[in-house]
């Protein structure tokens, strides 16, 4: 949960604060305890510059919440300001998240916004101040250094019906820069990342700061554009990877019931008249893989999105949306003929096929019309056919013989219109258009 106050209360509670603190004494109080109070209040920490690190990171977007992590250079707490206008007028504060602690940190500072309105703008700035111990424990902030002025918007039905997927960027950060560029000068509102970050391992947490928080060449990538995380087989490896969270929120725990909670990563919300809904394909070979070390429970992890999945289309904003889109890492339609279906032991997956036989059928029970998948790094096209109501666009990646995509989809003139970016060409090489569902 997090703890938020009115600028005013917050100003209000400082002033009383000041007044303590200019009270003399109480006759029972110690000599000993006097000379640390009188070396607290002495002690002027100086305007700690440098202490952001890059712009803040969008993240976890939901129609009554956002996410926001930024990077630091020194232990401080974090906050965020918050409004319904750019001067931020009557803002909200918001303080880092934790209880009964807030999660200060030498390096990574995370801020949930609350009770918030769908499909609304927000004008947000992200601030830290640094933290110094004068005496023992006594901790004593810094004044806060903010960021510039940013703005997001809500998902929600009504929001814009407008998203985009960018996929195996693999730490090539110059092509993630076009990527970047190009969705903002789009006004793309929120942009899923649809897995495959890293390029190796991820051996300690930094790595993911790197990634994700102060990528190279991307400053403000995602300062106004919420990040929708959708983990690929890269996303699993190494030692640091259960640490993803300490940098990239997970969703609230209450998007989800109890029996779902270790699906933190899941999503389902509209944007618009689009339902976008993010699933975990999971590691490219299966669990008794020995690259695997018999720690993975990718299967049984499946099992349990199924079930959510179900689940989703209950829900009535889900249920009444014109447009079905999902988002999976490893494609669900197998491209050729003897293609690995990430069930053997040899080599690794080009599809996914026990993801295809959980989630695929319900789908298509349920009119989905789009499949966006990643990780063969090659932009391909398959259309629904019988029995699958569902067409599915693999976006390209990094590679000699293949280019870098930015999957755009938006409604226009009463059909789902989703265009193919080639961002390393500067060109649209493919427009994919869809009805409502009938």
């Amino acid at each position: 949960m997090v703890k938020s106050i009115e600028r005013r209360s917050f100003l209000k509670g400082s002033a009383l604060l000041a007044a303590a603190a200019a009270l003399k004494p109480g006759a029972a109080m110690m000599k000993s305890e006097q000379a640390a109070h009188d070396r607290y209040h002495a002690m002027k920490i100086p305007r700690p510059e440098g202490l952001l690190d890059g712009e803040p990171v969008l993240q976890a977007p939901a129609p009554e919440s956002m996410g926001v992590a930024f990077a630091v250079t020194a232990l401080a707490n974090g906050f965020v300001e918050l409004a319904e206008n750019p001067e931020l007028k009557d803002a909200k504060r918001f303080m880092a998240d934790g209880l009964p602690l807030a999660g200060i940190d030498d390096r990574v500072l995370q801020v949930r916004m609350t009770g918030l309105k769908p499909g609304t703008r927000y004008w947000y700035r992200a601030g830290a101040a640094k933290l110094e111990h004068p005496i023992g424990y006594w901790t004593k902030p810094s004044e806060i250094v903010w960021s510039a002025v940013h703005s997001f918007v809500t998902p929600g039905e009504s929001a814009p019906s407008h998203f985009g997927m960018m996929s195996d960027t693999h730490a090539q950060f110059t092509q993630m820069a076009r990527i970047t560029k190009k969705y903002r000068e789009l006004g793309v509102p929120s942009m899923v990342w649809n897995g495959d970050i890293p390029s190796s391992l991820t051996n300690v947490r930094e790595d993911f700061v790197k990634h994700y928080l102060v990528p190279p060449e991307n400053a403000g990538y995602a300062a106004d554009t919420p990040i929708l995380l959708n983990r690929g087989n890269h996303d699993f490896r190494g030692t640091a990877a259960n640490r993803l969270g300490e940098v990239m929120m997970p969703r609230l725990p209450t998007e989800r019931s109890m029996r779902d909670i270790a699906l933190d990563r899941n999503f389902a919300f509209r944007m618009g008249e689009i339902a976008l809904i993010g699933l975990d394909t999971g590691e490219d070979k299966p669990d008794f893989h020995p690259a695997n070390g018999g720690f993975t429970r990718f299967t049984t992890y499946r099992v349990a999105q199924t079930e959510w999945l179900k689940d989703q289309f209950s829900r009535p904003e889900i249920v009444t949306a014109p447009y079905i889109v999902a988002f999976v890492h490893i494609p669900i339609v197998e491209l050729y003929p003897g293609a690995n279906p990430g069930t053997i032991l040899e080599d690794y997956a080009t599809w996914q096929k026990e993801c295809a036989d959980m989630w695929g059928p319900i789908l298509t029970a349920n009119k989905a019309q789009l499949v966006l998948a990643g990780h063969t790094h090659r932009y391909r096209y398959d259309a629904a056919k019988d029995g699958r109501s569902w067409a599915e666009i693999i976006g390209g990646g990094r590679g000699a013989k293949t280019f870098q995509t930015l999957i755009e989809g938006k409604v226009e003139g009463g059909e789902l219109v989703v265009r193919v970016h080639n961002t390393d060409a500067g060109k649209i090489v493919g427009v994919h258009r869809f009805k409502p569902r009938g």
